[in-house]
């Protein structure tokens, strides 16, 4: 197959729209300025190998998304970690596939349907791994599909999607950390090589916990540009928009400092008036924790990765699962989360110009291997026997230098979370959105007006164990006992769950749309639905 590259100023930095014309044997892609083109390839990412090469469709360590042309085939690789996909369509005459669900949905002219209730489970099943998750995602005319750390090939033969290389097993701590540490470097290397059209800036965060420390104790080495330090964390027990009294600090300023990473606080509720990008989180999901990266995003000056410590609870002991979690089936090579915090920035990164390295993926399909090393006597000396407890990434930074009392003593969440059913903040797209809901008689208008008393009962029903809302709690327990099965309060309005992303996606795809056809009106990529 042959390749052609059209980059296209308006779409966003970093989406791209592949087209194979199976009749020609032609692979049309149409790029953002910030996707790098070269031969046979294109890649708006890094991979632990030399660039020139282009073979990241052959490695476990991609983080990012592109594709390529080898002889008769096309090929395109998705992230290694489970925060940012590929979309595919395929007919007997074409496949489209882009890194932007609603960029695949304005080449096609088609759009999410308002009517349709599952976006919500679809989204959350990300957290059910790479065998469980819901990878068809319906739309007014046939579904796409969302292909979530894999690879795909095209052929004449047809489209086939491909597993990743596993990395090899860890029998010791040894074993992993030399894995883990050599896989960032020679990712490092790849973002500044000299083969590509621009190096890539690497940006990374830094909190007082264990995942970010980890992190920065293997990348210090091989320099970071800038660290962003959200200075105060998340309150317990409430949502963002109920907080009171003072957050706990979790400024990583000094922690940066020790690695010799120059930081930059931001803060975590910057996005409180609004802003431009707001309908970009809420095209990813629905319930998007991530606006505490918001001002992050104002201040990356180029196109850069982000390094983040997303899926950190791979280093959780046996007793953070009990006391926290219950689910073993979490131990798997499956990559399995327990949130998706994190997962809410794939459509806002595009736009601003970032790749989410989530270094903690690196080598994560051997989980079962990194939980016997957490469990391993040899662990001993970095465990501290508390609930919060995270040997591996303790024994990173304490052998990078970093104090045993400077990192790691309390757990202290930064994410942001809204009481639900979600809502716009910004008082455009919510008027916006209050018109798509009672265009689709989702809501009538004189609904509107209660949307602040069912926030207060579901931000109550949501804490019910924890503080004054305590009786909930017993109450819920004294129901499942009379009634021999698990019994909680119904969420109030659950019907409105993924609502707000089917209107975001829908809108960006507009915008999309636009873009595509103004640029090129009778472009390739654009295709009838």
């Amino acid at each position: 197959m042959q390749i052609a590259f059209d980059c296209v100023p308006t779409l966003p930095k970093l989406a791209w729209l592949a087209t194979v014309d199976l009749t020609t044997s032609l692979v049309s892609v149409a790029h953002g300025s910030g996707v790098e083109t070269a031969g046979t390839f294109f890649v708006e990412g890094a991979w632990d190998g030399p660039f020139a090469e282009g073979d990241f469709a052959n490695t476990a360590c991609l983080f990012g998304t592109g594709g390529g042309t080898d002889g008769a085939d096309a090929w395109f690789a998705s992230s290694t970690a489970t925060t940012d996909y590929l979309y595919y369509h395929s007919t007997p005459q074409r496949v489209s596939v882009a890194n932007s669900l609603p960029l695949l949905l304005a080449s096609r002219r088609v759009r999410l349907d308002p009517m349709f209730d599952g976006y919500d489970a679809i989204n959350e099943s990300i957290m059910r791994g790479i065998n469980g998750y819901l990878a068809d995602i319906p739309t007014t005319a046939d579904p796409i599909r969302r292909l979530m750390h894999r690879n795909l090939r095209v052929s004449q033969s047809g489209v086939v999607e491909r597993d990743k290389d596993l990395p090899p097993p860890f029998p010791t701590f040894e074993a992993y950390y030399e894995y883990l540490s050599a896989a960032y470097g020679r990712i490092a290397s790849n973002a500044r090589d000299a083969a590509r059209r621009r190096a890539l800036a690497i940006y990374s965060t830094q909190s007082r916990g264990y995942d970010t420390t980890a992190v920065n104790a293997i990348a210090a080495r091989h320099g970071v540009d800038k660290a962003f330090t959200v200075t105060r964390g998340k309150k317990a027990g409430s949502f963002v928009d109920r907080e009171e009294g003072e957050a706990p600090n979790d400024d990583g300023t000094q922690i940066a400092a020790a690695l010799g990473i120059p930081s930059d606080p931001i803060e975590r509720r910057a996005f409180a008036g609004g802003f431009a990008t707001e309908d970009l989180y809420y095209a990813c999901l629905d319930q998007n924790q991530d606006f505490n990266m918001h001002q992050m995003t104002e201040r990356m000056d180029r196109v850069g990765l982000l390094l983040t410590g997303t899926l950190g609870e791979l280093w959780y002991s046996r007793q953070s699962y009990e006391e926290y979690m219950r689910r073993y089936d979490l131990i798997d090579d499956t990559l399995k989360r327990v949130d998706l915090g994190g997962h809410g920035l794939a459509e806002v990164r595009l736009e601003v110009g970032f790749i989410q390295a989530a270094v903690p993926y690196i080598g994560a399909r051997r989980r079962p291997d990194i939980f016997a090393i957490t469990e391993s006597d040899a662990m001993d000396p970095w465990r501290l026997k508390n609930h919060y407890d995270r040997p591996i990434p303790r024994r990173i930074a304490e052998t990078a230098g970093l104090p045993r009392s400077m990192f790691g003593q309390t757990k202290i969440a930064s994410v942001v979370q809204f009481s639900p059913p979600a809502l716009p903040i910004g008082e455009s797209l919510r008027s916006a959105y209050f018109d798509f809901l009672i265009e689709n008689r989702l809501l009538a208008p004189w609904q509107l007006r209660l949307f602040p008393v069912v926030h207060r009962v579901n931000s109550i029903l949501w804490f019910a164990g924890e503080g004054r809302h305590a009786w909930i709690h017993y109450a819920q327990r004294a129901i499942s006992k009379v009634l021999r099965r698990d019994y909680r309060f119904s969420l109030w309005w659950q019907r409105l769950s993924g609502r707000l992303f089917c209107f975001c996606v829908n809108r960006r795809a507009d915008q999309l749309f636009a873009a595509l056809r103004s640029a090129a009106p009778d472009a390739r990529t654009l295709s009838p639905p």
